[in-house]
């Protein structure tokens, strides 16, 4: 790690301040995400096509949203992976799996219990159901609907899954700590794309089992084992500039591949065509496939590569918002819906709805969170404490 960065990092009480930096910016773009299919993206969301925005816009936005879905909840669980495995080394077996259970399983409750039912009914009367709020929320508690806390019910039973494995097979001798390489990437790449195309003959992407859609789960526990591995050997901490480099060049010929093959395989033309890329023996469910693997592999790395060595210094608002990004990922449903809602009748153009919901949603999501986390209780299970440095490890030369 440079020595700005190690500067940085003890500034912020031994934090990885440029993985909070980066978590932030990614809790803004699934805000984005759902904003974006609130106005005419096409996507699954309590409001859905709400108030569409003209095509061209809904074109341009599909691009950025298809590239973020594709590869920005597989840099969560990297981060998360990176986080676990020294907090098992730390806390052990019983009180990790504890911890667990506080920070991932109570929000999960907090929402199904007291979010996820007025969330509901407002998707509901917006389709047109007319049932009453109270007997319409005693329907939907016994089917619980997690929303996006689907996310940290994934994140607790791989958390677990990875206790359990450290507890059978306990490492024996030291971790290796040579770098990452690119061919290891590559095998990444290679098996997110083969797993990803056979998962989705079985979940297609878009359908939901349990209110989850399962087609991007093999993404998520690869790049979550590929963070557990890096959180212990100090991967991410001495990415080589050659590495992040190549990690950098894919991505942008993935990013700038997706639009070409978006109108080459119809996506534009209707729904028909857009089910022939959730999955299936079709050459477009087989390119999504390259495609999630090409952005997924890559994109993580080199964005935390980017982050460590220019995004490491936080001032007031950046450590504020690192801090309750926890949060605003948690409650920025009822802020995003209840902003369109309010907007509902206004004469203003559907392109700057859009950009006041996603404004708003970002700045009362993250706003709210820092209010409520000043009650001691909310703050124990959201807030973001202190975490130990990056593990030593052999430090590859990387220009400071």
């Amino acid at each position: 790690m440079p020595v700005r960065a190690a500067r940085n990092d003890a500034a912020t009480g031994g934090r990885l301040a440029y993985l909070d930096n980066l978590k932030v910016l990614l809790v803004v773009g699934v805000i984005a995400v759902h904003a974006g299919i609130t106005y005419g993206v096409d996507g699954a969301w309590y409001l859905e096509d709400y108030d569409p925005m003209s095509d061209a816009s809904v074109g341009v936005l599909t691009v950025f949203i298809a590239v973020g879905f594709l590869f920005g909840l597989g840099a969560f669980f990297l981060i998360a992976g990176r986080l676990t495995g020294p907090s098992l080394d730390r806390k052990g077996p019983a009180r990790f799996v504890g911890d667990r259970l506080v920070r991932l399983g109570i929000p999960v409750v907090f929402y199904i219990v007291l979010i996820a039912p007025v969330m509901e009914y407002v998707k509901a009367r917006n389709e047109g159901d007319d049932d009453g709020f109270l007997s319409f929320a005693w329907t939907q508690l016994s089917d619980p609907a997690p929303g996006p806390t689907w996310f940290l019910e994934a994140l607790l039973v791989f958390s677990l899954t990875y206790a359990l494995i450290r507890a059978v097979w306990p490492s024996r001798g030291p971790v290796s700590r040579e770098p990452l390489r690119g061919r290891q990437v590559a095998a990444v790449g290679v098996a997110i794309a083969v797993l990803s195309f056979a998962t989705h003959l079985v979940f297609p992407i878009g359908e939901e089992h349990f209110h989850i859609q399962f087609a991007l789960f093999p993404q998520y526990a690869i790049l979550f084992g590929l963070g557990c591995a890096a959180g212990r050997r100090g991967w991410l901490e001495t990415l080589t500039l050659e590495v992040r480099r190549r990690c950098g060049f894919a991505g942008l010929v993935g990013i700038l591949a997706l639009p070409v093959f978006l109108l080459a395989g119809g996506f534009t033309e209707g729904e028909a065509e857009r089910d022939l890329y959730a999955g299936g023996w079709h050459w477009q469910a087989a390119g999504t496939s390259l495609l999630e693997a090409t952005l997924a592999a890559t994109l993580p790395l080199f964005l935390i590569g980017w982050f460590r060595e220019h995004w490491t210094g936080q001032g007031a608002l950046l450590r504020g918002m690192s801090a309750a990004a926890y949060g605003a990922f948690i409650i920025h449903p009822p802020v995003v819906v209840g902003l369109a809602l309010a907007l509902q009748k206004t004469a203003l153009p559907a392109e700057l709805k859009f950009l006041l919901v996603l404004a708003g949603g970002v700045v009362g999501s993250f706003g709210i969170t820092s209010l409520i986390m000043r009650i001691p209780a909310v703050g124990k299970v959201v807030g973001s404490g202190p975490r130990p440095p990056a593990p030593r490890a052999h430090r590859a030369p990387v220009p400071a």
